[in-house]
């Protein structure tokens, strides 16, 4: 049996599995991920405990609440974003966000996986949450261990990311599915904030007199689930799809994990508007447990619309600018647009002229960045340029646009063709790498010639222009 495992706590650190970019697991999660072969149909790790079923019979909910101490009342009760769990209440609340789910990818086949919910003891607000997934000879199956008081929010992503592996995995081998942070976060901020209401299930309390009520506060009806994305878009720059695939740690937290959250919610909004997007997701979802990069299985599904990520980028701007108003027929003058291209194509660095001087800043150019630096700090800075240079299309001077989807081309050609490396023979690949990098450079070096001979020469007619006309 193979096994890796994440340990995090509270939900505010991402821990990344090692030697794997490609797998980000959710910050607030404990993941373990395992492939069991056997002829048993053994559950994965069940406790002895007495279990609910739920109505359709793929959920189990075990209470383990009687062994532990419980913390302090007054430390949970104060806290109106926690939810305290019930067994019975859990049944109902899984199956409702996994057909509420089901309708937003219009899935309709039948589940597969069973999933146990352990219940255990809360000790403060940010208990850790675990999920294993082992799979037998059945298939695959689940257990989440979660603690009975939890943020709502936590307890919501918990849920969909168990049941998106659950539907990815229905066809797995050994190989357990990667789901993209982005896609189970932009599909539970869009099913809490838009049916919280019919998903949380407070439990009964007592009013003094022997008779348990249920209470709910409704602040006002949810109309539009985007509400609070295009609030936190319109004041914040929205993230490239770079971003959102591989976010760093940095990302995740605070108003800045807000705003990953915002952005993954319209970015799987808007897929799944895309002529066809619920079965384009659907074929993602299969496909990921065929590959140890999910990009591929993406580009996979959703293979009528987009050939490369380089698609992905232009068609994820052009949705931003459109979702936040801004103005995209209002253009920068010649001059300006110049400027804007030439601060994208040079990375800020700090220089040091000698030992215990204060740094300097300066700038270099992207064939420094290529030439010099390793290759994951490469691709993360040519990726973030790339998807600058996809925005700033929208807002240069025409004479410009040319140039900028020249400098585009080169970058992403250069980052797919060095990615595709890894599948030449070894001795062979640092030769073909080096052939990469050296027509690279002499293509931006030519690039940065034509850029500043167009500049020169309409500088003049500018000038010209703005000049008022002699009097005879």
């Amino acid at each position: 049996m193979s096994r890796h495992t994440n340990s995090l706590a509270g939900g505010e650190k991402l821990v990344s599995r090692p030697e794997r970019r490609f797998g980000f697991q959710l910050p607030w999660l404990a993941i373990l991920f395992g492939a069991l072969a056997g002829s048993a149909d053994a559950q994965p790790g069940q406790p002895e405990h007495p279990s609910t079923r739920s109505a359709s019979g793929q959920f189990f909910i075990q209470d383990q609440r009687s062994s532990g101490p419980r913390a302090p009342e007054s430390s949970l009760a104060a806290n109106r974003n926690l939810v305290r769990l019930e067994p019975t209440l859990v049944t109902v609340s899984c199956e409702r966000i996994k057909q509420m789910l089901w309708q937003e990818l219009g899935a309709t086949a039948p589940w597969r996986g069973k999933i146990y919910l352990v219940v255990f003891r809360a000790q403060g607000p940010n208990e850790t949450i675990t999920l294993v997934s082992e799979r037998f000879a059945s298939g695959w199956q689940y257990r989440v261990d979660l603690p009975d008081v939890l943020d709502r929010t936590r307890y919501v992503r918990a849920m969909v990311q168990v049941l998106l592996l659950e539907m990815a995995n229905r066809e797995a081998g050994q190989h357990s599915a990667e789901i993209p942070l982005w896609l189970s976060e932009g599909l539970s901020q869009q099913l809490f904030l838009s049916r919280e209401l019919e998903i949380i299930l407070p439990p009964p309390r007592s009013n003094g007199q022997g008779l348990n009520l249920a209470s709910t506060v409704v602040s006002g009806r949810k109309t539009n689930a985007l509400q609070q994305a295009h609030q936190q878009l319109s004041a914040r720059a929205p993230l490239t799809f770079e971003e959102l695939s591989w976010p760093d740690e940095s990302l995740l937290a605070g108003e800045s994990g807000e705003l990953y959250r915002g952005s993954s919610q319209l970015f799987v909004d808007d897929l799944l508007r895309l002529k066809d997007g619920p079965a384009c997701l659907r074929a993602m979802l299969a496909a990921l447990p065929r590959y140890y990069n999910w990009q591929f299985a993406f580009l996979r599904g959703f293979d009528i619309h987009f050939a490369r990520t380089l698609d992905v980028e232009k068609w994820w701007a052009l949705r931003t600018m459109n979702f936040t108003g801004r103005d995209l027929g209002q253009t920068w003058p010649v001059e300006e647009s110049w400027q804007k291209l030439d601060e994208i194509l040079h990375f800020p660095v700090q220089i040091r002229t000698g030992t215990g001087d204060l740094p300097l800043r300066g700038n270099i150019p992207l064939q420094s960045v290529i030439r010099e630096w390793d290759p994951v700090r490469q691709r993360q800075v040519l990726w973030s340029k790339i998807g600058e240079l996809v925005q700033l299309r929208l807002r240069v001077a025409p004479p410009v646009v040319a140039v900028v989807d020249q400098y585009h081309q080169t970058l992403a050609t250069y980052l797919e063709n060095r990615e595709k490396r890894g599948s030449i023979i070894p001795f062979r690949r640092q030769a073909a790498l080096a052939r990469t990098i050296e027509e690279t450079l002499k293509q931006l070096d030519a690039l940065d010639a034509e850029r500043e001979s167009l500049r020169h020469a309409q500088k003049p007619v500018a000038a010209a222009r703005s000049q008022p006309a002699a009097t005879p």
